[in-house]
């Protein structure tokens, strides 16, 4: 990858994130064709269609923007509603005087379902093109700028906490969300910033513990002599990147998101287990729990850690995270029963929702607060199967690479932070949608690529020792 196409996918990840989670059109469009734009640059660069494991993962996803595709087909009326069987009795509810057309798609919003199709085109590219090309990149320094966009996303989200008027919620100040919202940060959601640090977090711990894996490894034998090493600038840069971490866990827990306390829990977990498991010795092990323990007490009781309790196990607790949103998930499995086939279309479920939505109608939800249960009423079977399969491609691939590498290095705890990343964003999407920002959809993408591609070194030298002591530290293996 090319300095340029670095520098333009850093920016995209910035502007994803700082324009409000690219949540409108003059955000989004912007990004998927940055993101594009590196996906076909990586694509026809590295001919990436030479590459037969990256044509499978490229297959997977082609089919699911087919499937999308299918959706948005003008049928002869008659075969619409002989294929999707809810299709009629919902427009008969949903428009007033009901004329059924001449001809009509599978979605029952066609022109939401397209948008999406752009989107996901966008990003498929983005994936497959970047996953080929970053064995090429500079990944230390990609993850170097991700950790220094996460600081400053954290300082804009402490600084706003501290400054705005909760009765006028105004984004960076001045920006009044269109449809409302709980701003954190430059995201309209408090628990889509949150989501955005549960897949950044996890990369950030990586490269500290393969930073100090490296100081470990390369500096002077003996404990007190590896950490007078902590004196030095090398030491000074991995004081700084914990500190780095530290903000960003801090900023995810100032939310007071609970969907994003608990999967911050989750990566927490996943992360901590991880670095004790790789510990020789019992002592070594029990020194790293208490450590960890330690740094994630201090770290929440800075944030607030009795307002975080209250918030996450609070009497109310579950009434705002789990109870308040069992009537939409019902209301969801309506919508699956009557297009249990084809789906009602990617980005319709607001539209479903005008017809099945059967409690506090005082609010319109527009998500169902479950990603995994939105999907399946708004794709079906027909959009359910290309999904498995291309998750299947994707899981395989990455137990692959975790095989055939080292268990050591800048790249295996990369990998080893983008799957706590995707694992705790998948927790979260259990009761969230934050993958629904295009801001997020893109950082995702990337962890993604990290966890699935190639080691550039393993091609020649399987299993070669590490000839990286001479080069400056945290270079990626």
């Amino acid at each position: 990858m090319t300095g340029s196409s670095e520098r333009l996918l850093i920016a995209a990840l910035a502007w994803g994130a700082l324009s409000f989670g690219a949540v409108y059109p003059w955000a989004y469009w912007p990004l998927a064709a940055a993101c594009a734009a590196i996906g076909v640059q990586g694509i026809v660069v590295t001919r990436a269609w030479t590459n037969d494991r990256l044509r499978k993962l490229a297959t997977g996803l082609g089919a699911v923007g087919l499937a999308i595709a299918l959706q948005t087909i003008d049928l002869p009326y008659g075969m619409t509603t002989r294929l999707s069987p809810g299709l009629a009795p919902f427009f008969r509810e949903y428009a007033f005087a009901y004329q059924p057309p001449a001809t009509h798609p599978l979605s029952i919003d066609p022109d939401a379902t397209l948008v999406v199709l752009g989107l996901f085109t966008a990003f498929s590219l983005f994936l497959v093109g970047l996953t080929a090309n970053i064995r090429y990149t500079r990944l230390n320094w990609l993850v170097y700028q991700i950790i220094g966009l996460g600081v400053a996303l954290s300082v804009i989200g402490v600084v706003q906490k501290a400054l705005i008027d909760p009765m006028q919620p105004l984004v960076y100040g001045f920006w009044k969300p269109l449809r409302g919202g709980n701003p954190f940060g430059p995201f309209i959601n408090r628990n889509h910033f949150a989501g955005w640090m549960l897949m950044a977090l996890p990369l950030a711990l990586g490269y500290v513990y393969a930073s100090v894996e490296k100081i470990w490894q390369l500096g002077p034998s003996g404990v007190q002599n590896r950490i007078s090493v902590l004196a030095t600038g090398l030491g000074g840069q991995l004081l700084l990147l914990i500190f780095a971490c530290v903000t960003m866990f801090m900023s995810a827990l100032m939310t007071r998101s609970r969907s994003g306390i608990a999967a911050v829990g989750v990566a927490a977990l996943l992360a901590g287990a991880m670095v004790i498991l790789k510990q020789t010795t019992t002592r070594r092990k029990l020194t790293t729990a208490t450590l960890f323990f330690v740094v994630v007490a201090a770290t929440t009781a800075w944030a607030g850690g009795e307002t975080i309790l209250g918030r996450a196990v609070g009497e109310n607790a579950n009434t705002g995270t789990v109870g308040g949103r069992i009537p939409i998930w019902r209301d969801t499995l309506a919508i699956m029963r009557d297009f249990s086939l084809l789906g009602s279309g990617l980005d319709t479920y607001g539209t479903a929702t005008m017809v099945y939505q059967t409690s506090m109608k005082e609010l319109h939800f527009q998500e169902a607060h479950n990603d995994y249960l939105q999907l399946a009423a708004e794709g079906g079977v027909l959009l359910g199967l290309p999904i498995l399969l291309t998750l299947v491609v994707f899981a395989r691939d990455v137990r692959r690479r975790f095989k055939e590498a080292p268990k050591e290095g800048m790249t295996y705890w990369l990998r080893v932070g983008a799957v706590i990343g995707i694992v705790s964003i998948a927790a979260q999407a259990l009761v969230e949608f934050s993958l629904q920002m295009p801001g997020n959809a893109a950082l995702f993408a990337v962890l993604a690529a990290i966890a699935v591609h190639q080691s550039p070194n393993l091609r020649d030298r399987p299993r070669q020792p590490d000839q990286d002591s001479g080069k400056r530290f945290g270079a990626a293996r």
